[in-house]
């Protein structure tokens, strides 16, 4: 059956996510790019790919070595993963999504990390790697340094010494960093390359149109279907979490999820890239389906339900 191969995280279920992945990444590569770094689809190719794995290292971090209970670790969540992206409605690619989402995925793997380790100096570590990969990510889209304010309620409402060093790395490196970076590229006109943005007066701002006659285009249906099993997820996650501190991480994910979709859905300007940024939240909770004992024809009928709604919402018709 097709989830058996991923019953156990080993050389199987990696190559086989990886070839997906790449499979994933070539056919990126034949859609309309409208902003990238470079104007080779080979290099664009790898960049891509690139992505995806930062992405799913991060969310098999969070998923199977942080939250899924160590007598029921699989690796379904690998094969998720590549489904979840193929479910995306695509139009055409925008590079900043998808590096600003590997960055943001990845600054919060560090920051579970963060949450979950007692050694001071690791927390300091993952602490720091999480606010520069955030700041990273702000470079390509301004609004994502926002995301900031997620460690700093961290650090208020969870059961975290709240030392000073923390709140000086959180404030201090975007504060010095975004504007070096701004002053140098300006200097070598440059400053067009990054720094795009919806709210702030930019060289490159994104538009924000919103939806005035919404209707539910093909193409999202198996978003649609993944977003269902989302919702089962998230209810199954929620009920049998225990501690604060993981409940109140998942609920951050929750929220995020929502107030991303939601402004995603009814903006007409979108490339479709941007739902990358919603990749990790729905494999991560999916994926906790399949902590329970359940039977494999309901295993099997969910990932054939994926493959099926996007081989044929978004290859046929």
């Amino acid at each position: 059956m097709i989830a058996k191969a991923f019953q156990k995280f080993n050389y199987t279920s990696l190559i086989t996510s990886t070839i997906l992945l790449l499979g994933i990444s070539y056919y990126y590569t034949t859609l309309d790019i409208i902003w990238s770094f470079f104007e080779s689809k080979i290099l664009n190719g790898i960049v891509v790919f690139g992505a995806l794995m930062l992405t799913i290292y991060s969310i098999d971090t969070v998923t199977r070595q942080l939250t899924i209970e160590r007598t029921n670790r699989n690796a379904y969540h690998l094969l998720l993963y590549p489904l979840v992206i193929f479910s995306f409605p695509l139009e055409s690619i925008d590079m900043r999504f998808i590096l600003g989402s590997a960055a943001i995925w990845s600054a919060w793997r560090n920051t579970r990390l963060f949450v979950e380790t007692t050694n001071n100096q690791e927390k300091t570590k993952r602490l720091l790697d999480a606010v520069l990969l955030i700041t990273i990510s702000s470079l390509l889209i301004l609004e994502n340094i926002f995301l900031l304010i997620v460690p700093i309620i961290i650090l208020y409402l969870g059961n975290i010494k709240r030392d000073v060093k923390y709140f000086i790395i959180i404030t201090g490196i975007p504060i010095i960093t975004i504007p070096a970076i701004y002053i140098i590229l300006s200097f070598l006109n440059l400053d067009s390359i990054l720094f795009s943005s919806y709210l702030f007066k930019t060289s490159d701002t994104l538009e924000i149109s919103m939806v005035t006659n919404f209707r539910v285009q093909f193409s999202f249906l198996p978003l649609i279907l993944v977003i269902f099993y989302f919702l089962i997820a998230v209810v199954i996650k929620l009920r049998k979490t225990a501690g604060f501190q993981r409940r109140f991480l998942d609920i951050i994910g929750v929220l995020f999820f929502f107030s991303f979709l939601t402004f995603f859905m009814i903006n007409q300007k979108i490339s479709g890239s941007e739902f990358h940024y919603i990749s990790l939240i729905l494999v991560y909770f999916i994926a906790q389906i399949f902590t329970s004992k359940i039977n494999s024809i309901y295993l099997n009928l969910i990932f054939m339900s994926l493959i099926a709604s996007t081989i044929i919402f978004n290859f046929i018709i």
